[in-house]
C-alpha cells in the first residue's frame, strides 16, 4: 500500500499475481473507508515491457517495433513451416511452439548462445539454425521479441517495485533488482496443516469445493487459493464440482448467470465463447463449398433471432431443408434452396436468412489478397450485419469476449508490414488460430475462491489455502527439460525444471511459503482413474490431520444433481393419458398403429406431438430415398411385365433396358424433392440395376402368378380413427384361385407382425383391407445380401420350391388369423384414440427409439433393453 501511495508502478511475475494483488489493493481503499483512490498502477512483467517500450518509442528514440503475441507465434510458424532443411522436425504448430519455448528459457536463465552451440546435437542444430532466422527476421522488420527487452530499456522516472516471488527468472530478478526495490510479503504466523488421501482426482476436486463451500458459509469475509496444478486439463470437472458446491443456482431458468463465489484462472480459448465461435463460422460463409450442418447452425443461431418468433421461423424452414437439401453447397446455393422452399411450403420469412445474405454479399465482394487492415472493416461490416445484428440481447461475459476479440482484430490490423496480404481463406486461417491460441476469462474481479494452476508463491495473505495433487509421483514436480536445449547446459544455468536437485528445494521452499500465507493449509492427493494407488509426498508434514475421513468425504456430483439434492419436495402423480383423438388430428397411417404398439407413450409423442428425429442430410441418397428409388423402379417393371409368364420370357438384354428405363424413371421422380447430382445418379443407376436383377431371380422361383395391382392408396377405419396408407402389391396366382399382398422392404426384415403387440402391424393392416381370396401376405427383401421374401402363408411353395406353409399362429386358416388381427388391430387404434399414453415398451422397442430423452424411461428396465 505505501508503494502504491507513493506512485510506484508495483510489478508482478505474471499476470494472475497482478490481477491479485490489484484487488487487494482496491479492498484496502474500501476497508479504509475510502469512495476515490488513484488506479493503482499494479503491472504483470510483460505487459509492463511492452508499456516501457511504447512509451519509448514514441519518445521518437528510434527503438525497434515490439511483436504482439501472435506475431511471434505466427513468425515461428513460418519459420519451421518455411523450413524445408529440417523434415524430421515434428508437426509445425509443435515444433514453433517448443522453439518459442527454448529461445525464451535462453533468454530468461541469461544462458550463453555459445554455451548452447557447444553442446552439439541434431535438435540443438535444428534449434540454432531457426533461431538464428528468427532474428534476421526480426532485423528485417525492425522488431523484437518481448523476452529481449529486458535490459535493453531504461525506467523513466518515477519509482518501480517489484513482487519478490521464487516466479522470476534469473535475468529479469537481476535487472529488477538493479532498477527497482523488491516487496517481500508479509510474514505471518505458520498455519495448521491438514491432509486428504482421496479415492479420485473427481472425489480430491469435489472435497475442495465442499471445504471452500462450508468456510465461506462458517466464517464472514473467508478467502482462499486454491492451487490444481493440472487445471488446464481437468477444467470442466473443476468448475463443475464448484458449480455444485457453491453456484448451482447459475443453472436455474432466469438465474443470477455468473455471480459465484469463486473463479478459476487461466481462461479458456477465446474461439470457445459463442459470440466468437459464431462470428469465425459466420466468416466461413464465403468458402465455396459449406456443409449443410454449418448452414444449419448459421440459421439457427441465436445470435441471428432478434425474438422468439424469428428463431421459430428459422427452426421450422431448418425442418423442411432438411427434407430437399443437398449434403453441402455454395452459400448462394443455400440461400437459393431456402428462398425457394418458403416459397414453395408457404412459410413465414426467416430473419435469419435476410441477414445471412447480406453478410455473404459482404464477405463475396472482398476479392483477391489484401492487408489485415483492409480485411477488417470487411469483417466487421459482416458481423454486424449478421450475427452482431442483435448486440442488445448480448450478457455482460458475452459483451467482453466481443471487445477482446475486437482488441485481437484490431492487433492484426496493425501489423500490416509484418503480416502482408493474404486471401480470404489465409486471412481466416489465421484469425482463426490467433482466437483459439488467445486465452480470454471474463473480468469478474478477484472472488472470495480463487483457483490458480500456478504452483506458486500466493504472495497475499489468505484464510484457507488448499494444494492438490501432492503425492509422491508429482511432489517435487517431476522433471520436465526444455526441448531443443542440452539438458546439461539446462541443468548448469539453473533450470528448475530440469533438475531434481532443483525441483526439491523448489518444492521445500514452497511449502514454507504456503505455510506463511494461509491461516490453515490442507495438502491433498488422489488415487488415479484407473485404480492405482497414490501415496503422499514424503516432502509433506509428517501427522497433519485429516480435513476428511473415509466416511465423511463429499462424493462428486454434477451441479444437476446439486441442484436436485436442494429441490424441494413435490407431490406426484402418474399422468399417462393424454387428450383423446380430436377434429383436427390425423394419423400417420400404419406408423401410427406401430408406435402404438411398440410403446404407448411413443405411439401418442410421435402421432399427436410430433416427436420426430430429424432428417440429416447426407452425400448421395438417403435410405429413405433409396427406398423410394426401389419402390419406384418396381412399379415401373411390373406395370410393364404384369405377370410372371413375361418374366421367364425376358431376354438378358431386354431385362437390362427395362432396369434401365426404370432406374431412370424412379430417379426422375425422386430427384424432382432433392438432387444429389449427376454422380449420385449414375452409381444409383448402376446400384440399383444390380439390386433389382437379383430381385428379379428370386421373383423367377415363384409359383405363377399375375400383377393385379401395383401401389394402391386405401384407408383403415379402427375405432372410429382413418388410417391412410397404400399397399405396394397384390398378385393373383395362376395355379389355385388365391391373391397375396406384398410389401417391399429394402432392409432387414422378419416376421414382425405376430403376438398381440406386434412389432409391425403393417402385413395385417393389408390383409384386413382386402381380405378376399387371400391365401399369403409376405415382405419382399429387396436387398442384395438375402433377396427373398417373409410370408405368413396357409399354402406351401408359394413364393419358393419347398417352402411349408407357416404356423398361422395357431389359427386353423389365414381367414380365421384375419379375425385375430382384427381385433388386434381394433384395440391398439383405440388405445391411440383415448390418448393412452404409458411408458410401457415391449422388450425390444426402446433398442431404436430416440425419445428416451422426453419419456424418461423408468430405471426398472433393463439396460440392454434400453440401449
Amino acid at each position: 500500500m505505501a508503494a502504491a501511495l507513493a506512485g510506484d508502478a508495483l510489478i508482478a511475475p505474471n499476470t494472475e499475481l497482478a490481477a491479485a494483488v490489484l484487488d487487494a489493493l482496491e479492498r484496502s481503499y474500501r476497508a479504509a473507508g475510502r469512495e476515490f483512490w488513484p488506479t493503482p498502477k499494479v503491472r504483470d512483467f510483460r505487459s509492463w515491457l511492452r508499456e516501457l517500450h511504447a512509451e519509448q518509442q514514441l519518445a521518437g528514440s528510434g527503438l525497434p517495433r515490439c511483436l504482439s503475441d501472435i506475431e511471434e507465434r505466427e513468425l515461428w510458424r513460418d519459420i519451421v513451416t518455411a523450413n524445408a532443411s529440417h523434415p524430421e522436425a515434428l508437426d509445425p504448430a509443435t515444433a514453433a511452439r517448443l522453439a518459442q519455448r527454448a529461445r525464451r528459457v535462453v533468454v530468461e536463465y541469461a544462458i550463453p548462445w555459445r554455451a548452447v552451440a557447444a553442446q552439439s546435437s541434431v535438435e540443438t542444430e535444428i534449434f540454432l539454425d531457426w533461431n538464428r532466422q528468427f532474428e534476421e527476421r526480426c532485423s528485417a522488420l525492425d522488431c523484437v521479441d518481448v523476452d529481449s527487452l529486458i535490459g535493453r530499456i531504461e525506467i523513466p522516472g518515477g519509482g518501480m517495485s517489484w513482487l519478490a516471488s521464487p516466479a522470476w527468472r534469473p535475468a529479469a530478478r537481476a535487472w529488477l533488482s538493479r532498477q527497482g526495490r523488491a516487496l517481500a510479503p508479509v510474514g505471518g504466523a505458520r498455519a495448521s496443516v491438514s491432509s486428504m488421501h482421496a479415492k479420485s482426482p473427481d472425489a480430491e476436486i469435489a472435497a475442495v469445493a465442499d471445504w471452500a463451500a462450508r468456510r465461506l458459509a462458517s466464517r464472514e469475509g473467508f478467502r482462499a487459493w486454491v492451487c490444481v496444478p493440472d487445471l488446464a486439463s481437468r477444467r470442466a470437472a473443476v468448475v463443475d464440482a464448484f458449480d455444485a458446491a457453491l453456484a448451482a443456482h447459475r443453472f436455474n431458468l432466469g438465474g443470477a448467470a455468473g455471480l459465484a463465489p469463486y473463479a478459476a484462472a487461466g481462461g479458456t480459448p477465446l474461439s470457445e465463447y459463442a459470440p466468437v465461435r459464431i462470428a469465425l463460422e459466420t466468416l466461413e460463409v464465403g468458402a465455396e463449398v459449406i456443409s449443410f450442418a454449418r448452414f444449419s447452425a448459421l440459421l439457427l443461431s441465436p445470435y441471428c433471432q432478434a425474438s422468439d418468433e424469428e428463431q421459430s421461423n428459422a427452426a421450422l424452414l431448418d425442418l423442411a431443408l432438411r427434407e430437399r437439401a443437398p449434403s453441402e453447397a455454395s452459400m448462394h446455393a443455400w440461400l437459393e434452396l431456402a428462398d425457394s422452399t418458403v416459397r414453395s411450403e408457404a412459410l413465414a420469412p426467416a430473419a435469419a436468412l435476410g441477414r445471412l445474405r447480406a453478410v455473404h454479399m459482404a464477405l463475396t465482394r472482398a476479392r483477391g489478397a489484401r492487408r489485415f487492415s483492409e480485411w477488417l472493416p470487411v469483417w466487421i461490416a459482416a458481423l454486424e450485419l449478421g450475427p452482431w445484428s442483435q448486440h442488445a440481447r448480448w450478457s455482460s461475459f458475452e459483451y467482453q469476449a466481443v471487445e477482446r476479440f475486437r482488441d485481437l482484430l484490431a492487433s492484426l490490423a496493425s501489423a500490416d508490414a509484418f503480416f502482408g496480404a493474404h486471401s480470404r481463406e489465409s486471412a481466416q486461417r489465421m484469425l482463426r488460430r490467433a482466437a483459439h491460441d488467445t486465452p480470454f476469462q471474463p473480468q469478474t474481479g478477484v472472488p472470495s475462491i480463487w483457483v490458480s494452476s500456478q504452483v506458486g508463491d500466493p504472495w497475499l495473505g489468505y484464510d484457507g489455502l488448499w494444494v492438490t495433487g501432492m503425492s509422491a509421483d508429482e511432489w517435487p514436480a517431476p522433471l520436465a527439460t526444455v526441448a531443443l536445449l542440452p539438458v546439461q547446459v539446462q541443468r548448469a544455468y539453473g533450470v528448475a525444471s530440469a533438475s531434481f536437485e532443483a525441483q526439491s528445494a523448489l518444492a521445500a521452499d514452497l511449502q514454507e511459503r504456503w505455510r506463511e500465507r494461509a491461516r490453515e493449509c490442507v495438502f491433498s492427493h488422489a488415487d488415479a482413474a484407473d485404480g492405482r494407488v497414490s501415496t503422499p509426498s514424503p516432502l509433506l508434514p509428517q501427522g497433519a490431520a485429516c480435513v476428511y475421513g473415509a466416511a465423511q468425504a463429499p462424493r462428486p456430483r454434477p451441479h444437476w444433481q446439486a441442484q436436485r439434492d436442494t429441490a424441494p419436495a413435490l407431490e406426484r402423480f402418474k399422468d399417462d393419458v393424454g387428450p383423446p383423438f380430436g377434429a383436427p388430428d390425423r394419423t400417420r397411417g400404419v406408423a401410427s398403429l406401430r408406435a402404438q404398439s411398440l410403446c404407448a407413450f411413443r405411439g401418442f409423442a410421435e402421432t399427436r406431438l410430433g416427436a420426430d428425429d430429424l432428417e440429416q442430410p447426407t452425400p448421395g441418397f438417403s435410405e429413405r430415398e433409396r427406398g423410394q428409388l426401389v419402390h419406384q423402379a418396381l412399379e415401373y417393371i411390373w406395370s410393364e411385365l404384369r405377370d410372371s409368364h413375361a418374366l421367364h420370357a425376358l431376354s438378358p438384354r431386354a431385362q437390362l433396358e427395362l432396369l434401365q428405363a426404370g432406374a431412370e424413371r424412379a430417379l426422375q421422380a425422386v430427384c424432382k424433392r432433392r438432387d444429389p447430382g449427376p454422380t449420385w445418379r449414375r452409381r444409383e443407376v448402376a446400384r440399383l440395376g444390380n439390386l433389382l436383377g437379383k430381385w428379379l431371380d428370386t421373383e423367377r422361383r415363384r409359383q405363377p402368378f399375375a400383377i393385379e395391382w401395383l401401389e394402391q392408396s386405401a384407408q383403415l377405419r379402427a375405432a372410429g380413427l382413418d388410417f391412410r396408407l397404400r399397399i405396394d402389391r397384390a398378385d393373383r396366382l395362376s395355379e389355385q384361385a388365391g391373391r397375396v399382398l406384398i410389401d417391399y422392404k429394402t432392409g432387414g426384415a422378419g416376421p414382425d407382425w405376430r403376438g398381440d403387440r406386434p412389432d409391425n402391424p403393417q402385413l395385417p393392416v393389408y390383409a384386413l383391407l382386402s381380405p378376399e381370396s387371400l391365401t399369403a401376405v409376405a415382405y419382399g427383401k429387396v436387398n442384395a445380401a438375402e433377396p427373398s421374401f417373409v410370408f405368413e402363408s396357409e399354402r406351401p411353395g408359394i413364393f419358393r420350391p419347398g417352402a411349408h406353409a407357416t404356423s398361422l399362429e395357431g389359427a386353423p386358416s389365414l381367414a380365421a388369423l384375419l379375425e385375430v388381427w382384427s381385433l388386434r388391430i381394433e384395440t391398439l387404434a383405440a388405445g391411440l384414440a383415448r390418448g393412452q399414453a404409458e411408458v410401457a415398451p415391449t422388450a425390444t422397442a426402446c433398442r431404436f427409439c430416440r425419445l428416451q430423452g422426453l419419456c424418461r424411461v423408468p430405471s426398472t428396465l433393463d439396460d440392454e433393453d434400453v440401449r
